[in-house]
Order: C-alpha cells, then structure tokens, then sequence
C-alpha cells in the first residue's frame, strides 16, 4: 500500500470511527456475535474430547496396550508374562458419589503398588511429604485426592468421606493429596487413587479387574502383541492402544459436536449478512465523500481497498471482543453440555475449559472470511461509484428486474439442491449431507427474498393506498432492494433458525412425550441414587430385589442391566464398527414398545422366550439391519450370533441398543447385576406405602432413587430440555439480528433518501410524518422477513426432524407445529423492526431542507 492510501485510511475510516461512535459499535458487534457463539462451542466441544482423553491416561498412564473389559484376575499373570510384554498392572475402576454433596463425585482408580511403577501418572509416591506407605496399604478406603478436589470440599490428610458405592454408603480416609504439577490429577480433579485390594472391596469385584494396561519390548510390537494377547483372553474382551479407546469415545461423540458446530456456523453466516449491510451503509453514507475522492484522482482500488480496510479493522477489533465473549460464554456451556454427554453417553467431568491457538486461530481465519464474504460487494459497489453521480444526492439502492429474476432462479435452484441432499443423506450417504440440506433451506429463501419484497410492496400499495404515509413506504420497500432485499434475507434467515429449531424441539419433545407415556407403565422406579450423576455404574442389592417380590401388594418387579458392547452386522464389519449398548431386562412384556411394521406382542414374545433380541431405529440405521437379520456379538463365552426380532422406537441413546432378555443373557454372561427396577402393584396397593417401606429398610442414608411413575416422567422431559438448552443461545442471536440488521438498513436509507426527505418537507411533510414514514417501511421490513422466515424455518424443521435426525441419530420423530409460538413471531419481530428505525428515523426529521434540496 501507498503512504497515500494510509493517510486516506486515517482520515476516511479512523476519524469515521470517532464521529460515528453507535455505527462502530455495531461494526463490532456484527462479527463478535458470531465468533463468541462459534468459539465457546469448539472451546465446549475440545474440553470435552480432553477430558476423555485425559481420564483415559490417568488409568492407563504410560502403557501402549490395554485390556479392558470384565477380567478375571487370574488372568493378569498370564499376560504379564506373555511374549513381548515387558510390564503389565492391575486396575480396578469405579465412581462414587458424595451424598452430603450434591452433584459431587470421584472417579476411584484402584492400583497395584508394586507393579504400578513403570505406568505411574498419578499414585502418590514414597517421596511424598507425609506419605505413609504402611498406611497405605493397612487402611481400608484409603484414597489419594487431587488437591483441586480437596480444596474444592475442604478436605485435609486424615479426613473421612462419606460416599455412596453400588448404592451402599461408606466412609473414605483422605491419606494423600496429589499436587497439580505431579500429577494428571491437574486435568481430572474428581479423581482419587487406592490400593487395588480396598478398591476391589469397596466396589465389591473380588476376583474381577477393569483393565490391565501393557507396556511392551518396542512400540513396533504393538500388533504382534496385542494379537498374542487376544490368543489368551474371551472374546469378550477388548485389546487396543489407550489412545484409541479415546479416539472411539470421540467418534462417538462426533455427530453431537458436529450438530453444535453446525450450528454455531448458521451464527457467523447471519454475522456475514451483518458486516453486508454494515458496510452498505457506511458505503451510502460516504458516497460524496467518495465521489470527490474519485474526482480527486483516488483509484477503484484504493477506494474498494479503503472499504475493505475498513471492514477488517473492525472486523479485528469483533473477532477479539467475540474471542473473549466466546471463553466467557464456553464456561456457561460447559456444564450444559457436560450434563447432556453424561445423560446420553457416558460420565465426563469437564473441569477446565480448554482454549488452544488452535481454535483461537480459525476463529479468527472463519471470522476474517466471514468479512471478506460481507464486505466485497459493497466495496466493490463503491470502487465502481461515478464521481459525478456520486456528487449528487438521490436514490442509489434500487435493484434492476434482472437481479430480482435471476435470484429467483437461484432459489429455485438451491430448493432443488436442498431435496437431493436430503436424499443422498436419508440414502445411507455421507450425514454431512443433511446439514447441506439444511443449508441450502436458508441460502434459497435468502435469494428469493428480494422477489418476495416487490410481490409484497405491490400487495401493500394496493391494500394501504388511502393512507399516503402507508403508500409511500410500501413503495419505497420495493424500490430500495440493493439495500431491504440483504436485511430482509439477514432477518428472515434468523428467523427461520429460530423457527427451525422451535419445530424441531418441539416436534421432538412431543415424539419422546409420546414414547414416555407408552413406556413408563410402572408404579414405582427405583434405581442406586448414584446413577443420577454418575451414569449406569452402581447396582441394585439382590437383597432389594428379593425384598420386594417378596413384599405384599407388589404383583412384579422387572429388571434392567446396560453394558457396552461392539457388535458385528453383514453391513457394518471390520474397522468399521461401532459401540452399542447391550440391554438386558427381566420380568414380562407390559405391552409399552412400538415396533416397525406392527406386531409388538409376537416380537417381544420371541425376545423374552430367549429366541430373538430386539434393536433401536438408531441402531438399525447405524449397522444397516433390520427384521430377520442376524448380529454377533463377543461375550465371555465366544462370540454368538443373535437373530433380531423386530426394530422399535427408543430415544435413550443415539449409539444404539440392542435389547435382550435377562433369561438369554444369563446363558453367556455370568453377571447377575441389575441398574434400576420397575415396581409394580397389585389393585388397591398404595405407591407410597411400599416407597416408603423400601425407604425404612434401605434408603436410610439416601442410596437409591426412588420415581413415582408420572415422577420419572417429569424426570425425563427436564432431561430433554436440559439436552437442547444449548440451541436457546441462538434464539438470542435472532433477537439481535432482528435489531442490529434494521437499524443498519434504515440509517442507510435515511442517508440515501436525504434529498427525497428534503422534497416532502418543503412541500408540507410533518416530522411525524417522515419519521412514520420510515417506521412503517421498518414494520413491513419485519413483517416480511416474519413471513419468508415462517415459511423456510418450516422446511428447515422438517429437514432437521426428517433429515438431520435419521442420518445422525437414526431417530424417527414426528413433526409437530407449536402454533402459538409461531404466531406470536412477528408480534415481537415487527415491534423490534419498528423501535430498531426510531432513532434514524428521528434523525431524518431533523435534516435541513434547503441543504438537502440544493445538492442538485
């Protein structure tokens, strides 16, 4: 760039930014909004995947292969000795719950001392302040705490915490307190280390481990190894390097992060829109100064360079204000999104927000394409300004019949994009289609938003043409397009996210309304206290169970176990397989699932004689099978093959599910364990007389959870919504959209239309009448963009709920119209159109008339 250029710079764009103080602001703001929302999530989205990764270390430490799975502890020897192992450890897993502190927990690590050494990232150390190995090993619940963990609840060497194990209540001893810089526990504060023998007793799995992680002779071993290894163990356990097990936690978490992602992407495109008609105002509002600096000698490029300058000066300033909003905001969205991976995945404590130059780097390339993409037709417009008609006020913003047409065209278009994608993805194809659906929606209502704006000024004139105000600005909304057609596309594309997501929310709570309802027939519910923070790892006492059936008024009691399992389908096989969960119920079909194709009761007869297992719709879809298809799946007996009954509605989990009965199940797993119960009572038995009796006789110190039926219900629909309130942040970006997008638009048209004020002024206009002038364009503006929104958030829900939701999750949801909340739409879209116009409208009733008028 020239020293002319920077001095031009100085003058036109940095004096600017002092005289137009609120115009700067918004500059800002255009672009922060969509960098703060783009970033907390990548923030939320990356401490979560290290949070997996992290608690993966602590339990594997240094090893490259790992056995986990249910072991029988005999087997660690064998292994330990096995060729090319040069080191092997025993490990006991589990998580416990603080009771006296709500919400609380501690994933417990249980190690083998001796032979923990060479894998060490965490267990204290006999180089430790204060560490008393004797005592140690002496002392039953005996725990090493993270130093966060014990400040966090005031906990000291030598104190007792009471916790809640497989629903029995127990005391812990504080023995060590692991410091940050020596210890993963840095990253994992809910994190506690103990000898392998109290931790098997405290967890009741004497004779069983979790995990034997493997150091090996050379890394270059690892398949050598690790097929020596799978010769020794049942099927149904697992060999893999640590990394990859973290690697599988992730991809099964990639379709929900990529559903944020894409979401907060829809936040920077509307951010686009903004910068537009940002710099289109700033364009119209300099347009003398810029036809002087034409005649002045100043070239197309240093004025189109000049308005991109601009552009990115402020775009630097919002993509470092939205940077910082964006960690501010991920700290909100941390505990949100943390509880719902808990609720539909599997347990995360995210602790500690992650902020990497990574994401601090694409943000900011995403936020400066975002201007470059806003910016360059506006700048573009005014590098091509004549000076002489430049130098003269008038009306520059019309838009000729042929952009009105082709952009008609392109809608039209892009419609039809919309449909093949949605059916490439609906097709077994790549998901990420269904999100290209999703967007082509917007981008053709986008372009079919100017086309829209002339049928509307027509229908307006004609219906309004009594009232010369209402006329006037029915018409000037089809003769400004350049300028109304972008902020009713901006508008009415925040509307139609809005209105999308309202669809789908709603269309899906009702879906899983309906499945709760049909569901949950039981009286009672009663599952360990602790699997509400902790996820499905405590278990039911059998003393419970037999208590119960054995209790007058209690006509059955049914069961229900989860584990993890990888299953092997004719569609989905090799490298490609995925984790599913592994259902296991016991008692009797209540006549509460429904089944594609019909026939509930012959299915779920097959399933509970043990002759057939039964699968999700999110698992069909995942492993491609269905109705007389067959699975394998690896169990502690060999890997079996199961014949699936049917395909029925679930919306527990995403991942899967395969549904199997207690009594097949107890032919290749010897694990007689349950979760949770469902209770239910003869005629006339009282649902709270046998709650509390099973309080008195084992709920003394709160282990279980004891659901009435309509209870669970409400339990389970506060989960749901807890799942989505992610998606209301963006509900906000609308509201502001709606604002800042017209306030732009009308300061760019009262700057346009100077001379035209001027005119109705000196022939008898009222200032109330210019300033209504402008307000009823700015309501039409809204009502317009209302409508366009209405509609194309319509078609974006039926995407989202037909399209999006198959190809990710594989759920079936039943599209519902919330009606009230669309119809109240426009009742607060219009009167934020019309109070974003008041204070440039008020500015044009301010405007001298013979200095407007004379400019020609």
């Amino acid at each position: 760039m020239t020293p002319r250029f920077f001095t031009l710079f100085r003058w036109q764009v940095l004096r600017g930014v002092a005289r137009h103080r609120l115009l700067a602001v918004l500059n800002v703001v255009s672009i922060a909004l969509g960098i703060a929302v783009y970033l907390a999530i990548q923030i939320t989205n990356e401490s979560a995947n290290r949070s997996f990764a992290a608690s993966v270390d602590l339990v594997a430490g240094k090893a490259q292969l790992e056995v986990s799975g249910e072991i029988d502890e005999t087997l660690w020897p064998r292994i330990a000795h096995a060729p090319g192992i040069r080191a092997a450890t025993p490990v006991v897993r589990g998580v416990v719950v603080l009771p006296d502190v709500p919400g609380e927990y501690l994933q417990i690590v249980g190690v083998d001392w001796f032979t923990n050494g060479p894998f060490r990232t965490f267990a204290p150390g006999a180089e430790m302040p204060g560490f008393d190995f004797e005592k140690w090993l002496a002392t039953p619940g005996g725990v090493a705490i993270s130093k966060e963990f014990a400040e966090r609840n005031r906990l000291a060497i030598g104190d007792s915490i009471r916790v809640l194990a497989n629903s029995a209540s127990r005391f812990l001893t504080v023995l060590a307190v692991l410091e940050p810089g020596d210890s993963l526990a840095a990253t994992q504060p809910r994190f506690a280390a103990m000898d392998i023998g109290w931790a098997q007793e405290l967890f009741d799995t004497q004779g069983r481990l979790s995990s034997i992680p493997l150091i090996l002779d050379g890394p270059a071993r690892a398949t050598e190894a690790a097929d020596v290894v799978r010769q020794m163990i049942p099927g149904s356990l697992t060999v893999e390097a640590p990394r990859q097990r973290s690697f599988q936690m992730q991809h099964m978490l990639a379709a929900f992060q990529l559903n944020l992602s894409a979401l907060s992407m829809v936040s920077l495109l509307v951010g686009t829109f903004l910068i537009y008609t940002s710099v289109s105002a700033n364009v119209t509002r300099r347009r003398v100064e810029i036809g002087t600096l034409r005649a002045l000698g100043a070239t197309r490029m240093e004025v189109r360079c000049l308005f991109l300058g601009e552009a990115f000066f402020f775009g630097a300033v919002g993509i470092a204000v939205g940077s910082l909003c964006g960690v501010l905001l991920s700290h909100s969205l941390i505990g949100a999104v943390a509880k719902t991976i808990s609720s539909l995945y599997l347990l995360v404590s995210i602790d500690h927000a992650h902020l990497g130059a990574v994401q601090i780097i694409i943000a900011g390339a995403l936020g400066f394409a975002a201007v470059f993409a806003g910016a360059w037709l506006p700048a573009s417009e005014a590098a091509g300004v004549d000076p002489i008609t430049a130098l003269s006020r008038g009306a520059h913003a019309g838009a000729p019949p042929e952009r009105v047409r082709n952009g008609s065209w392109l809608g039209a278009f892009l419609l039809l994009g919309a449909t093949v994608a949605s059916w490439i993805a609906l097709q077994n194809g790549p998901p990420a289609a269904s999100f290209a659906a999703a967007f082509f929606v917007l981008a053709a209502f986008a372009t079919l938003s100017p086309g829209a704006a002339v049928i509307f000024s027509r229908a307006a004139s004609a219906l309004v043409s009594g009232t010369i105000v209402l006329r006037l600005a029915a018409e000037n909304l089809g003769r400004s397009l350049r300028r109304n057609g972008i902020t009713i596309a901006a508008l009415s594309c925040a509307v139609a996210m809005m209105t999308g997501l309202t669809i789908m929310i709603f269309s899906f709570r009702s879906s899983v309304d309906a499945w709760v309802s049909r569901g949950v027939v039981a009286d009672l519910f009663i599952a360990p206290a602790s699997n509400e923070a902790i996820g499905l790892d405590a278990f039911v006492p059998s003393a419970a169970i037999d208590w119960l059936r054995a209790r007058p008024g209690v006509s059955g009691v049914d069961t229900f176990r989860e584990i993890q399992v990888t299953p092997e389908t004719a569609g989905v096989g090799g490298a490609e397989r995925f984790a599913a969960r592994l259902a296991v119920i016991g008692g009797q079909y209540r006549s509460n699932m429904e089944f594609d194709g019909g026939g509930a009761a012959e299915k779920m007869g097959r399933v509970f004689r043990g002759e057939a297992v039964a699968v999700t719709e999110s698992f069909a879809r995942k492993f491609r099978v269905g109705a007389g298809d067959s699975i394998a799946v690896a169990t502690p007996r060999g890997r079996q093959e199961f014949k699936i009954a049917g395909v029925y509605a679930d919306y527990t989990r995403d991942q899967g599910v395969i549904l199997i009965a207690r009594l097949l199940f107890e032919k290749f797993w010897d694990d007689p364990r349950v979760q949770s119960l469902a209770i239910y009572l003869a005629p006339g038995a009282a649902a709270e007389n046998v709650a509390e009796a099973f309080r008195v006789q084992f709920n003394g110190a709160g282990e279980f959870a004891i659901y009435s039926n309509r209870d669970l219900r409400r339990r389970i629909l506060t989960i749901f919504d807890q799942t989505f309130a992610v998606t209301y942040i963006l509900r906000t970006v609308a509201v502001l959209v709606a604002f800042v997008g017209i306030f732009l638009s009308v300061t760019t048209l009262v700057t346009e239309r100077a001379r035209e004020i001027g005119v109705l002024r000196a022939i008898g206009a009222s200032g109330a009448q210019i300033q209504g002038l402008f307000m009823a364009e700015s309501a039409m503006i809204g009502a317009l963009a209302s409508g366009l929104g209405l509609v194309s958030g319509a078609l974006l829900a039926v995407v989202l709920t037909r399209v999006v939701n198959p190809a990710f999750f594989g759920w079936t949801i039943a599209l519902r119209v919330p009606w009230k909340a669309l119809i109240l739409t426009p009742m607060w879209i219009v009167p934020a159109a019309i109070a974003a116009a008041w204070l440039p409208a008020n500015r044009a009733t301010r405007s001298m008339i013979a200095e407007t008028i004379r400019e020609e």
